[in-house]
């Protein structure tokens, strides 16, 4: 038996000292439903809950300076530690209260460009816009409040977590920052990546025109990663469209095409039997038509060419099959319209 010693002895001793490892490992923790799982999360002890309250109300002092900034040009950019989502949204509706106001939730695993856009024409204006180019509808929104009869004088968007995943995109970010170009609109957003900085260049900041604030909350995520899945949580397959997303980045651009023929079709097919729900056989294409379609595309040359790729798709269970009474089979994406509509989004 080893008695303790110092020195170079004691490297001696431990290095001769066998090292107990615990054979505790994460398989063997209790997996939780999810409803139990956030019911444990909310139920939690809050920590430095009157610091955190102090903190709070310090930031709602410079609420008066934040709405002159937005008066004067300005577009509000927060970062820090802590969810800035009650903030904000108390900010929005004290302050901001001579116009419309939007609000996006960012971290949202559906969210996408024409989402926020429909929501300011439809929701905010009152406006119908004929679907069409991104561009377009943009430049739609900003000619409004460039016209001196509009109905409405500003419009306010806050956007928690600008750097959401479905929000990174070149086309979103541009979009976004031609909008917060314009006057009259007011632009408020929230960051929390590390590296959100790096999403805009020379030009994008240029017409965001940021004024940034330390709004350090200290609050919980709990809504911004209720989307998230947990390994301490019971799920299925990783699927929707932040599941498809990682597939899809991981293939050929030609692989992108043949999933996106079979999405643009059954969407169409979606909207025209008014289909609530994840898509079936009823909405999908027959072996034939859509190696025609892929052909006619460009994006296989061979019948074994479209073969390999759907079997790449089968195996992600990204698409699959069902054979009708006939045994002709057809292909299909399990997915809702929504979520369908927010891949296709990500892979243009």
């Amino acid at each position: 038996m080893f008695h303790d010693t110092e020195g170079y002895e004691r490297y001696f001793q431990d290095l001769h000292t066998s090292s107990k490892t615990s054979n505790n490992t994460l398989s063997k923790l209790q997996v939780l439903e999810p409803q139990e799982f956030h019911e444990i999360l909310t139920n939690a002890p809050d920590k430095h809950k009157e610091e955190i309250e102090i903190l709070s109300e310090m930031h709602k002092q410079h609420f008066p300076q934040w709405f002159f900034e937005l008066q004067s040009g300005f577009n509000l950019v927060f970062y820090g530690y802590g969810s800035k989502r009650k903030l904000l949204n108390e900010f929005a509706q004290t302050a901001l209260t001579d116009g419309p106001l939007i609000v996006v939730n960012g971290f949202f695993p559906s969210i996408s460009i024409k989402d926020i856009l429909l929501k300011i024409t439809t929701g905010a204006l009152g406006k119908t816009v004929p679907t069409g180019q991104i561009s377009d509808h943009v430049k739609f929104i900003c000619d409004y409040f460039e016209d001196e009869d509009r109905e409405y004088e500003s419009l306010y968007i806050v956007i928690h977590n600008l750097d959401g995943v479905n929000l990174r995109n070149e086309r979103t970010q541009t979009a976004l920052s031609m909008l917060a170009k314009t006057r009259h609109i007011h632009l408020i957003a929230s960051v929390d990546h590390i590296n959100s900085g790096l999403l805009w260049d020379n030009v994008k900041s240029s017409r965001f025109n940021w004024i940034w604030h330390d709004a350090t909350t200290f609050d919980d995520y709990l809504v911004e990663t209720s989307f998230e899945n947990s390994l301490l949580i019971r799920t299925g397959e990783l699927g929707g469209a932040r599941g498809a997303k990682f597939v899809l980045e991981s293939l050929t651009s030609n692989a992108r095409g043949v999933f996106k023929i079979l999405a643009e079709h059954q969407l169409t097919e979606m909207e025209l039997a008014n289909m609530e729900g994840k898509g079936n056989e009823s909405v999908g294409l027959s072996y034939s038509q859509y190696y025609k379609k892929c052909r006619e595309g460009f994006f296989v040359s061979s019948d074994l060419a479209l073969k390999t790729e759907l079997t790449e798709f089968r195996d992600h269970k990204l698409i699959s099959t069902k054979k009708n009474i006939d045994g002709t089979e057809f292909y299909y994406i399990p997915l809702d319209k929504s979520t369908l509509l927010g891949i296709i989004e990500l892979i243009l």
